[in-house]
């Protein structure tokens, strides 16, 4: 069976292929560079894939294009790749010169370097007779409803193996243990619907099963309406709320520390939609900002069901569940037994350089939270939230001064059994037009407890640390772009894995040499280091003692268009870890990526093939494929083997139907098994097929 789709894949591949040859065209970005450029440069290098929110929004910009002339420098703040003083000197460029005419005035913004001018022409465009008067008109009903654009996609994934808990188990042992299988089959299915007009009314449907899963087992919408009058946005259904710099709210997006070189200076990114397959992290209900002058206020209500585990007495819940899979009884269990209510509201102020913005929101769970922390081993749990009602209020803050921007945040929370205090700050010195430094202090405290918070930082909570980073960006040697930076961390508090007040840095320098749109090397060396407990032992006792975890990475990589139809992606990384006198674990992987492609047709095909060698899941290395719309592949690769991609974008009616296929296969030198648990492969390879319809209309 496998091997007859593999060949009918490749047979459509080489049809549509002859179909999809036309003339050659001048040679610009297409999206699919775009976002191999965005998760090497940007993505945090082994810590996962970027996030599904931010690259669901850059699609959706991408394919609504904004009019240069029109867009605001809220509109441009939305373009993670694009500074603050790159954003404001596009906007005084245009009212100082008056109406762009073609994409190639962005040459004369001294700013923009040819990348990010590169990128910037996927977002933007030039329209005829565009006016440059912000009173538009509001359109009417039947106007939106006539000028709208709708998108179908449907993905499914198909594995060729099957893992131990989809395997066929005795009535008697299924009787005593019912977690030994999965309750679905071994199949995952997602579907979104995604109605747009002009950019002011919205609104979607997404439907999901993860393998294992039984039935459709996430359903999500949401309807918004955006600038109509003095109305910004307002939602309902399932949307996203990011306020300040996320102290004390922030459901959406947590840039990687390199985005944050170009972004930290921005906020309120306010109420957007939540159109992810993402199960958690998202509220569900009613929000709204009005806007007036220099004035803006929102407001926001929520109520959801969310997933918990009980403690030992059903007295409170242990931990929250926010995978969101459902594919065993236990996890079945732990569905939607736990309401989870959050009422907030903000109010923005803006006058020239100075900008101010105060946050609050109320938390209310159902059940208690009740983390364990009586035994050694989980006694770090000590400051995680407990209680059923929470409270953050917070005041954020940016002050520009010619070359100067001074931001931050200043969050106070307030629970039944803790307070506490977090701040974040950033002040940005932009040298000339070719450096940047930024300089930014954190001090998020124990005790503060912010449910909704997510903001710049080594922790997954804002929570427990304190630190500062150095930044520098550079582009004085020509043709050359340097991002650097060092940050040193605090945790007063114990983690997991770590019995005291511990110490972490960590330092990344990269250089990318693009002399021209043919090829570029891109060279990036970073090294993380974070104390851990570490066992001494010797004849007589084991003593527990902190010691430095530490990681050296270095990747390579060559790009090169050998013409406007091909490409060759060329990638080696090596890592290095060393921990107390343990022996160094070492791992390296090696790929190659070829690329054909028809930017007219948007028809393409990527074959990739990895060889990889580590000593160690520890010495894993991490490296970006190509993957589907709306999906990321950041791959591990750890212990010895290999891994083949075959990739396939082919436009089956023009501009309207697409057909995204992706087959990969793995296989391991020196295992016998993949996976442990229900999710064990009984072999050295797996392949799996992935396959993705998308319809406009």
């Amino acid at each position: 069976m496998r091997y007859l789709l593999c060949t009918i894949l490749i047979s459509m591949c080489g049809i549509n292929c002859a179909f999809c040859q036309t003339e050659q065209e001048e040679k610009v970005m297409a999206w699919e560079d775009f976002m191999t450029l965005i998760m090497e440069e940007y993505a945090e290098n082994g810590e996962g894939a970027m996030e599904e929110e931010l690259m669901e929004q850059l699609y959706e910009l991408h394919a609504q294009p904004l009019d240069i002339n029109l867009a605001t420098k809220e509109d441009l703040e939305m373009l993670p790749f694009l500074s603050e003083g790159q954003v404001e000197e596009l906007v005084n460029y245009r009212e100082k010169n008056g109406r762009m005419e073609s994409l190639g005035e962005l040459m004369f913004v001294k700013s923009l370097g040819r990348k990010e001018r590169e990128m910037l022409r996927l977002f933007v465009e030039v329209k005829e007779r565009a006016p440059l008067s912000d009173n538009k008109p509001t359109p009417t009903w039947k106007e939106l409803l006539r000028r709208s654009k709708h998108e179908v996609v449907w993905r499914t994934d198909i594995p060729f193996y099957e893992k131990d808990g989809y395997k066929d188990v005795p009535a008697e042992v299924l009787e005593k243990s019912p977690n030994k299988v999965y309750r679905g089959d071994q199949y995952h299915h997602a579907f979104r619907y995604a109605f747009t007009s002009m950019n002011h009314l919205m609104a979607g449907v997404q439907m999901e099963k993860d393998a294992g899963e039984r039935g459709v087992d996430y359903v999500s919408g949401y309807v918004m309406l955006k600038e109509m009058g003095i109305v910004k946005n307002a939602i309902l259904g399932n949307y996203k709320v990011s306020f300040g710099k996320g102290l004390a709210v922030n459901t959406s997006v947590k840039y990687s520390k390199m985005m944050m070189m170009s972004s930290m200076d921005r906020m309120d990114a306010g109420i957007t939609k939540h159109s992810s397959m993402s199960e958690s992290g998202y509220f569900t209900g009613g929000a709204t900002t009005l806007r007036w002058k220099n004035w803006q206020i929102s407001v926001f209500g929520s109520y959801r069901k969310g997933d918990g585990t009980y403690n030992n007495d059903s007295t409170g819940m242990s931990s929250l569940k926010t995978d969101g899979l459902h594919r065993t009884r236990l996890e079945r269990s732990k569905k939607g037994n736990l309401g989870i209510t959050n009422l907030g509201g903000n109010l923005h102020w803006e006058n020239k350089g100075l900008q101010l913005s105060a946050t609050a929101i109320a938390t209310h769970f159902s059940v208690p939270l009740a983390p364990r922390y009586n035994t050694d081993a989980s006694r770090y749990r000590y400051y995680n939230a407990r209680g059923e009602d929470f409270f953050v209020g917070s005041l954020a803050y940016t002050y520009r001064w010619n070359r100067l921007t001074f931001s931050g945040e200043t969050a106070y929370s307030n629970t039944e059994t803790q307070n506490g205090m977090a701040t974040l700050n950033a002040l940005r010195w932009r040298v000339n037009s070719s450096n940047a430094l930024m300089l930014i202090g954190r001090y998020y405290g124990a005790k503060f407890v912010s449910i909704n918070g997510k903001a710049f930082g080594e922790n997954a909570a804002v929570q427990n640390e304190e630190g500062f980073l150095l930044s520098w960006a550079s582009k004085v040697i020509p043709n050359t772009v340097i991002d650097a930076y060092v940050d040193a961390m605090y945790f007063p508090w114990m983690k997991d894995q770590v019995s005291g007040s511990s110490y972490g840095y960590e330092g990344m320098v990269q250089a990318l040499f693009s002399p021209n749109s043919k090829w570029s090397l891109l060279a990036r060396y970073r090294l993380k280091s974070k104390q851990k407990d570490f066992a001494l032992s010797d004849d007589e006792k084991s003593i527990t003692t902190l010691e430095y975890n530490t990681n050296h990475s270095l990747k390579l990589q060559l790009n090169c268009n050998l013409s406007s139809f091909i490409s060759l992606r060329t990638t080696a990384t090596g890592t290095l870890v060393s921990f107390g006198n343990n022996p160094n674990e070492k791992g390296f992987a090696i790929s190659e990526n070829f690329r054909w492609q028809n930017l007219r047709t948007k028809c393409r095909i990527d074959m990739g093939i990895t060889y990889f060698n580590t000593d160690t899941y520890n010495a894993r290395v991490y490296q970006n494929e190509s993957s589907l719309l709306y999906t990321s592949s950041s791959t591990s690769y750890y212990y010895k083997g290999i891994r083949t991609t075959l990739f396939a974008s082919i436009p089956i009616v023009k501009q309207s139907l697409f057909l995204q296929t992706k087959l990969g296969m793995t296989k391991y030198f020196n295992r016998d098994t993949i996976g442990t648990g229900l999710e064990m492969i009984d072999a050295n390879h797996r392949e799996d097929l992935q396959v993705q319809l998308r319809w406009k209309f």
